[in-house]
């Protein structure tokens, strides 16, 4: 190999900082051609300036506008995951092939539709992919398509700026308003007595995106990502819920009602849905409506009530991705007057839930008709349709006209909310359609003419047209909203490559960076390569930031390009010479086998089956090799062992058997896993005892003795074991003490790396100290796979050279990001982990302990890289200073390969069916793993 210039410390570091800044601009090219983006329209829909006249002039009553209102009040509940098969009979025929728990628990929805057809609806509920409770609130009350990047708007809880549904009830006062004459009842309210009171009970995300909507003095936040918390949320939504309904003066205080609940959720992601604790909580909501139903008809006025689930969630309890268990809740409204009129056949609803009794409505169709039934203007940029069988049955209708279709009703309803539609599709199209790319649809094509509003026959003509328009219309901007900018990912894409070139000619030629070994030919290409590509940008890309994104793309494809064209063509050769054994042929197969593989979906999908096969050859082929063969038996044994603990996904099933939450949930094991965890880590330690004696070991080996503890208080708290010896809430404090104990001892351990003066420490003190962390966030069974990962880190080096180590730790901690429970999928972050030594959500700690919960495996891989290399010495050698510079850039080449392979495959694929279930996921989770490992060998490379 030749001078190993880049490979001195200071050097090595500086180098590898270059790495990260390249692989962060290469990330933010890609993702900003790649990820969704929707421009937010600041317009506002007004009572005074209806949209289209398409018809007479529309009725008008008190309080009202565009259409005449239905309610005056409206009760509106959200029992979050409010999966649609909780709220149906269990049919063998189309649902489980067993009875769950969740089954005829919730059955009062059901029930009353079936028994009252014309005073309850339910529905399938079809939420739109991210399937997270911000993105689907944001859905339900604006009617828009959510994206991966809404420019100009709200991230994170920020207050909501768009048209929605809420602004609009505040706009226009309703007829049980008071009057500006009229004293109000409560002294201490500011509220306008010209806008409806609208009241908030629950989650508290509601408050974050609108903060002055609600009347203080009745709303109640409650915190909402407290997921061990199954009943405080809905214990105080319904405490302060009934009191609004029964008392006469309290009814008299609000005009809308939004309830929010959270047990459901919380027992999902907490035990799954099928533990028999979430029978408990169904039948808990199944009495809080049939309670609100009571005081309903009894109230002697018109108030429509609407249970719905923002989203589904997964036989684990998990959400977030576009599964049918994910994204299919349900919608249930009802009143004590009539209402519902029949389905119409052929009203070009097109969305229909296999098996079910009526046809899935999109969620955005439930702000349109909300809006429409109150009596306010549709939010502006609403693309929902009004569910038609709320508008087939005349406000004033009775009995006797059951089965009689009110058409004029329902072309109303839907030619405002076409018509709105259509100046939506006008507005967004004068702003961004010359370069996003335009809906060609036009709403003369689907109705032609004007609407007889005295002939049957035009009347249903019109409706179909208006029916489809709409159809046509969400079609159309779905797939507006799936435009990618090319140029930008092909930027993204040519950077990532490039670095896997570039740091590839740096392992081979260490002496063509820095200094001397940058020669000028190469120093000339870079340049002029890096000029053109920062031309072209300016060229061809979109105006916004096009001079700074094009300085950072020449400057980075200049020194790519340089780096490149500088390396030693003789030492790349001098890599093909003889003594190529087959170790190092694994390490360059393995990685670019699975690079490529990523162009498959089903090759993706069963990426975990990949890794196992290419651990377990690594293993077999290093038995008949290996200077010491018991490593190599043990490494295969706790590869296999291993594999036994999976989390499928929905494409994987029938063919595949989660294993993973069922092991969490057997008690007897969840007592034994830490015990064993323990033992397995201190078995690796023995033969590490004698050579590190750095006085780190004693806090160490303490804290790691105290995960014993911490998870069996956890696991008898959650069976209830001490609830006759101390409270929920002692338990806790003392599970918190213990974490807290935990990560300060691993604070002081990575401040031991900073301050040690024994070099060959380092590594070891850094591996510890994370893994103590790892360990703490994660579950028993993951604790135990993840001292697993920590005992095949140090076999490595009894197996293989240090050459081929860094490649198999890579796999290694892909292979166990599968294991502890986690997937490609959104679902599968396991949220509980933001809670570890902490009662509530605490920024930044919670969010980096999903982290650390999620990527424990590539961040425990990434640590113990140097642990292949490690002299016994006071100072460490030149030569061993490079060889671990070495081990660390190839490790970090591998992760770089991936991330830039599933890159490309995600652009070529970029019109696949399973872009976003398959593709997308798999390159956010290399981007980011690739990023975690940046950080880690950076850190390594300071404290080589």
């Amino acid at each position: 190999m030749a001078t190993a210039t880049i490979f001195h410390r200071r050097q090595f570091s500086l180098f590898f900082l270059w790495v990260c800044l390249v692989h962060l601009a290469g990330l933010y090219f890609f993702t900003k051609g790649f990820l969704l983006t929707r421009q937010i329209l600041e317009a506002k829909s007004t009572c005074d300036e209806s949209p289209r006249a398409l018809w007479p002039p529309a009725h008008r009553d008190v309080g009202g506008c565009w259409l005449r209102p239905t309610f005056k009040k409206a009760v509106i509940l959200i029992i979050d995951a409010l999966r649609y098969d909780f709220t149906i009979p269990y049919s063998p025929s189309i649902q489980a092939a067993e009875e769950k728990p969740y089954h005829h628990a919730l059955t009062v929805l059901h029930t009353l539709a079936s028994e009252r057809p014309r005073n309850a609806l339910l529905l399938p509920f079809l939420a739109d992919p991210p399937t997270t409770t911000l993105q689907r609130l944001k859905a339900l009350t604006t009617g828009t398509l959510p994206t991966f990047i809404e420019a100009g708007s709200n991230f994170a809880g920020s207050a909501l700026t768009e048209d929605n549904l809420l602004d609009q009830l505040l706009s226009v006062p309703s007829s049980s308003s008071p009057s500006s004459s009229t004293p109000r009842t409560n002294p201490h309210s500011d509220h306008n007595p010209k806008q409806r009171r609208l009241v908030h009970l629950g989650d508290d995300t509601w408050l974050k995106l609108y903060p002055d909507h609600f009347l203080p003095h009745l709303s109640h936040p409650f915190p909402s990502f407290v997921v061990e918390d199954l009943h405080t949320v809905d214990t105080g939504v319904t405490t302060h819920l009934l009191p609004l309904l029964r008392n006469d003066t309290l009814r008299c205080e609000w005009d809308v009602i939004i309830g929010h609940f959270l047990g459901v959720d919380h027992v999902g992601h907490r035990f799954g849905a099928a533990h028999p604790l979430m029978r408990n909580k169904l039948q808990q909501m199944d009495a809080v409506v049939r309670e609100v139903v009571t005081a309903l008809d009894d109230a002697d006025e018109e108030t429509l009530l609407v249970v719905m689930g923002d989203h589904g969630m997964d036989e684990n309890g998990n959400h977030g991705g576009e599964t049918l268990e994910e994204v299919l809740a349900a919608v249930w409204l009802y009143s004590p007057r009539t209402f519902v009129g029949r389905r119409v056949s052929d009203g070009g609803d097109h969305h229909h839930h296999n098996g079910e009794e009526g046809a899935a409505v999109p969620q955005v169709d439930i702000v349109s008709t909300l809006a429409l039934l109150l009596g306010v203007p549709i939010p502006f940029n609403n693309l929902g349709r009004p569910i038609e069988e709320v508008f087939a049955f005349g406000s004033g209708g009775c009995d006797k006209q059951e089965e009689k279709i009110d058409w004029e009703r329902l072309v109303r309803a839907n030619a405002l909310a076409a018509a709105q539609m259509e100046r939506f599709h006008a507005e967004y199209t004068r702003l961004y359609g010359s370069h996003r790319g335009g809906v060609e649809v036009r709403i003369e094509s689907f109705v032609q003419g004007d609407i007889d509003f005295g002939d049957e026959g035009s009347l249903q003509r019109a409706y179909r047209g208006l029916r489809e328009y709409q159809a046509e219309m969400l079609r159309g901007y779905r797939r507006v909203w799936a435009q990618f900018n090319v140029l930008n990912m092909v930027e993204g894409m040519v950077i990532l490559l490039l670095c896997v070139v570039a740091m590839v000619c740096a392992l081979v030629d260490g002496s063509c960076f820095g200094g001397p070994g940058i020669k000028s030919k190469a120093t000339m290409a870079g340049s002029v390569v890096g000029v053109l590509a920062a031309a072209a940008h300016f060229v061809y890309a979109d105006p916004a930031y096009h001079v700074v994104e094009s300085l950072i793309l020449g400057a980075t494809i200049a020194s790519l390009t340089g780096l490149i064209a500088g390396a030693d063509c003789n030492a790349v050769r001098r890599c093909w010479q003889p003594k190529f054994n087959i170790g190092k042929l694994q390490a360059m197969l393995f990685p670019l086998a699975l690079a490529a593989g990523f162009a498959s979906n089903s090759y993706t999908i069963w990426e975990d089956e990949i890794l196992l096969f290419f651990l377990s050859s690594f293993g077999i082929c290093t038995l008949a090799s290996a200077t010491h063969p018991t490593s190599s038996v043990v490494f295969l044994l706790l590869t296999r062992l291993a594999s036994y603990s999976r989390l499928c996904r929905e494409e994987q099933l029938p063919s595949c058997r989660t294993t993973f939450y069922p092991l969490e949930n057997y008690v007897p094991w969840r007592i034994l896993a830490p015990f064993l965890t323990v033992f397995v880590i201190l078995s690796a330690n023995r033969h590490l005892r004698d050579r590190f004696k750095h006085t780190w070991n004693t806090p160490y080996i303490a804290a790691l003795f105290l995960h014993i503890p911490f998870w069996t208080l956890q696991t008898a708290s959650e069976q209830g074991w001490l609830s006759n010896i101390i409270t929920d809430y002692t338990s806790k404090t003392i599970c918190i003490v213990i974490a807290r104990i935990v990560l300060l001892a691993s604070i002081l351990g990575l401040g031991s790396v900073l301050l040690s003066s024994h070099h060959y420490d380092k590594p070891h003190i850094l591996t510890t100290a994370i893994l103590l962390v790892c360990i703490l966030v994660s579950p028993p069974t993951s604790g135990v796979l993840l001292a697993c990962l920590y005992s095949q880190l140090l076999l490595l080096p009894r197996t293989t050279s240090h050459r081929v180590g860094p490649t198999i730790a890579a796999l290694l901690g892909s292979f166990y990001f599968f294991t502890t429970g986690h997937n490609a999928t959104f679902a599968s972050i396991q949220w509980k982990a933001a809670y570890t030594g902490f009662r509530d959500v605490v920024y930044p700690w919670s969010p980096l302990l999903v982290g650390v919960n999620t990527f424990a495996g590539p961040i425990l891989a990434a640590c113990a890289v140097p642990f292949f290399f490690t002299p016994v010495g006071a100072s460490p050698s030149r030569e061993s200073t490079a060889a671990r510079a070495q081990m660390i850039l190839a490790h970090g080449t591998a992760y770089t390969l991936w991330a830039a392979a599933t890159a490309i495959w995600a652009c070529l694929l970029r019109r696949h069916l399973m872009l976003f279930a398959i593709f997308c996921p798999r390159f956010l989770l290399a981007g980011t793993v690739m990023v975690i490992v940046d950080v880690i060998g950076l850190v390594n490379s300071f404290r080589m």
